[in-house]
């Protein structure tokens, strides 16, 4: 008798597994607690807003009753109270051109939902979506893994990566797709940008649009880091969100164009797995999501206490006050702890992270301790996509600090990490400490 095999897809599945996969399985095995496992490793990777975390606990708590409606099933596409809740939020803080309305929204669980539901929605299997890298790096997996669209990663010098210029590589990725016979279908963006923590100006994205125009693409903005923005000082690059753009159809017909949206950075909620989809130009795509929505039904508990949450408007808007206020003090204890060790790092206005470049000579030393390399071949070292991960491993085993790879996110260049700055004061204090003691003594 033959064992029973599994479908293509599942056998393709298996073989992505991500590069950072392992050290979640350190990481539960081991993860630091300053109660329990002080010595345990930091999780300074993972993009998660701790600032606000006893705030957020103390008032979920608050509204955790359970009533029988609970109990029962609810909207899959998000009841109108809640879709409502989360309009309002829109219409105070992204300055929408038109008033978001209830009708726009979809809600998903979670913004891995929300863009598998995208490709679903907008690509035939084969298809490609183009993303410019560096980028957040569950992306590829989110669109293949079960809509089958096909990612095409489009590399580019860093320098460029907030310039028009970097149309140019796009336009090149087009003409190579086809060439293939295959079908460019989407463009996907983050802004604020996941892992360089800054907004896209506005004449970027406005290239970003008419090359889209172009070429018929679709254009997915995901804006989940909307309202992490910390530096609104004159010399940083302002958020605007695409919701705002009273002249959006001078550049794309706006049909073509997708906000993203949802709890887990903003608001610090990863675990409440909610996300949601905007498309106020294109109620046909609207309609199709809410056939698709009920792949992505939440509880209806939670539904019901992020409405209440969000109803909240006053604590709602302080609590984005203070995580922002959290976000620049802890942005800046990081940034001064690169300026001081010598690391290189982009300098960031939004999010949670940094994304920096360790120096060389941190590269040598680990090699070095590791005994692959003698003292005399460490003035030889160069950054390497395979000593980028020896580097990485040694932060987590021997460091017992987590923050994942430049390669998970597609970097070009070896030696880049993205380390997050948004836990804990305490943990960030212990994580930059534990960094200056391995890497820099």
């Amino acid at each position: 008798m033959h064992a029973l095999e599994l479908s293509t897809g599942a056998l393709a599945a298996l073989k992505k597994e991500p590069i950072i996969s392992k050290a979640f399985t350190w990481i539960g095995k081991n993860g630091y607690s300053k109660d329990t496992n002080p010595q345990g490793i930091i999780n300074a990777g993972i993009a998660a807003n701790k600032t606000i975390t006893p705030l957020l606990v103390d008032k979920l708590n608050s509204l955790a009753k359970v009533i029988d409606s609970d109990l029962e099933y609810n909207s899959p596409q998000g009841g109108p109270e809640l879709r409502g809740e989360i309009a309002s939020m829109f219409n105070r803080h992204f300055n929408p051109a038109a008033p978001v309305i209830p009708e726009d929204i979809v809600v998903t669980n979670g913004c891995t939902t929300a863009i598998e539901m995208l490709a679903f929605a907008t690509c035939e299997p084969g298809d490609r979506i183009l993303i410019p890298t560096p980028c957040y790096a569950a992306l590829d997996s989110d669109m293949s893994a079960r809509p089958q669209a096909r990612a095409t990663m489009v590399e580019m010098p860093l320098e460029e990566t907030m310039c028009v210029s970097q149309i140019t590589y796009f336009e090149r990725a087009i003409v190579e797709i086809e060439a293939r016979d295959e079908r460019a279908k989407m463009l996907f963006l983050m802004s604020p940008h996941n892992p360089l923590g800054v907004s896209y100006p506005k004449p970027v994205l406005r290239a970003f649009f008419e090359f889209a125009s172009r070429h018929n693409l679709f254009v997915v903005v995901d804006e989940i880091y909307a309202l992490s923005v910390f530096d609104r000082s004159d010399n940083a690059t302002p958020f605007e969100s695409v919701l705002s753009w009273p002249d959006l159809d001078a550049y794309i017909d706006p049909s073509a164009v997708i906000v993203m949206h949802g709890l887990s950075k903003d608001f610090g909620l990863n675990g409440f797995r909610m996300g949601w989809i905007l498309s106020p130009w294109n109620k046909k795509l609207l309609n199709a999501l809410n056939n698709y929505a009920p792949f992505g039904y939440r509880p209806a508990y939670t539904d019901r206490m992020i409405t209440n949450l969000l109803s909240d408007h006053e604590f709602i808007d302080n609590l984005l006050v203070i995580s922002q206020k959290h976000l620049a003090e802890n942005y800046k204890q990081t940034a001064d702890f690169c300026t001081s060790h010598g690391i290189e790092f982009i300098p960031c206005t939004a999010g949670h992270f940094v994304w920096l470049r360790l120096p060389v000579r941190v590269c040598a030393k680990t090699l070095q301790a590791l005994g692959r390399i003698t003292a005399a071949e460490a003035s030889k070292v160069q950054w390497s996509m395979y000593n980028e991960l020896v580097v990485w491993e040694n932060l987590i085993c021997n460091e017992r600090v987590y923050m994942p790879p430049g390669q998970a996110f597609s970097s070009v260049e070896g030696g880049w990490f993205r380390l997050t700055f948004s836990i804990s004061k305490p943990e960030l204090d212990l994580t930059l400490d534990r960094l200056s003691r391995g890497c820099f003594l």
